[in-house]
């Protein structure tokens, strides 16, 4: 098989996560797998990807290491692991996996390949959000997070918590017009969750399989979606009623 005969990763993940909440919730999986072959094209490029396929636990370390030192980069890194945990990553095709199910029968040691050498599978997904931005960006989203927790009148169990949290940061990023890549989309916004449960201590500790588990769910639970929903078209509102859009990036 051809690269001409298949499309670039890349796009696949983009039309996955791109289209708003919606597909990010169908999706997760998809773009979780993506970008940890992200991860995997990085290890390859640096040459450090020899020593992971003869040590596979140093997954382990990184993934404990991220998540003591850079959270939010740690919370995507343990997402991306079990999306692609499902697919089965062997060592020798660099641990990179298939997107989506459908694929684990085909052929894709090509793409192996093309990681190993120059790529352009990852044009376009540099983060354009510095760390003011994204503060300026995280604020105007836990404000419209609480004031639609507040509206609502009701208590909200962790999931429904959690699905409101992405919620109300995807109708901020479109209320101010942030241009984001598919990757920030995704790791910002299970970073935003994780951010909300602990600001309003619903979060004592870092326990890693928890927060995966609700960032799933709040991404991905169809029982969910109404509250998702609601809660962007209220942070919409919200943030448009405070900012002019592209008034952060």
């Amino acid at each position: 098989m051809h690269n001409n005969d298949k499309k670039p990763d890349s796009h696949v993940a983009y039309g996955a996560a791109m289209d708003g909440v919606s597909a990010v919730a169908s999706s997760v999986s998809v773009v979780g797998r993506y970008w940890w072959n992200v991860q995997m094209q990085l290890l390859q490029k640096t040459g450090a990807m020899p020593i992971f396929r003869a040590h596979w636990w140093l997954f382990l370390v990184v993934g404990f290491l991220l998540l003591a030192f850079l959270l939010p980069i740690g919370i995507a890194f343990v997402i991306s692991a079990f999306c692609a945990g499902a697919m089965d990553p062997q060592s020798k095709n660099d641990f990179i996996v298939p997107l989506r199910r459908d694929d684990l029968e085909a052929d894709y040691a090509h793409e192996v390949d093309c990681a190993r050498g120059p790529s352009s599978n990852t044009e376009g997904d540099d983060l354009k959000c510095d760390e003011d931005e994204r503060e300026d960006l995280y604020v105007a989203a836990s404000i419209a997070h609480s004031a639609f927790l507040s509206a609502i009148k009701r208590e909200v169990d962790d999931e429904e918590f959690s699905a409101a949290a992405l919620g109300a940061f995807d109708g901020t990023v479109q209320a101010l017009g942030v241009k984001l890549s598919h990757v920030e989309m995704f790791s910002m916004g299970a970073a935003f969750i994780v951010r909300r449960l602990k600001d309003l201590e619903r979060l004592d500790e870092v326990d890693p399989e928890r927060i995966a588990d609700l960032t799933a769910e709040a991404m991905n639970s169809d029982a969910l979606e109404e509250i998702r929903g609601q809660a962007g078209q209220a942070a919409y509102s919200v943030t448009m009623t405070m900012h002019p859009p592209n008034s952060i990036g």
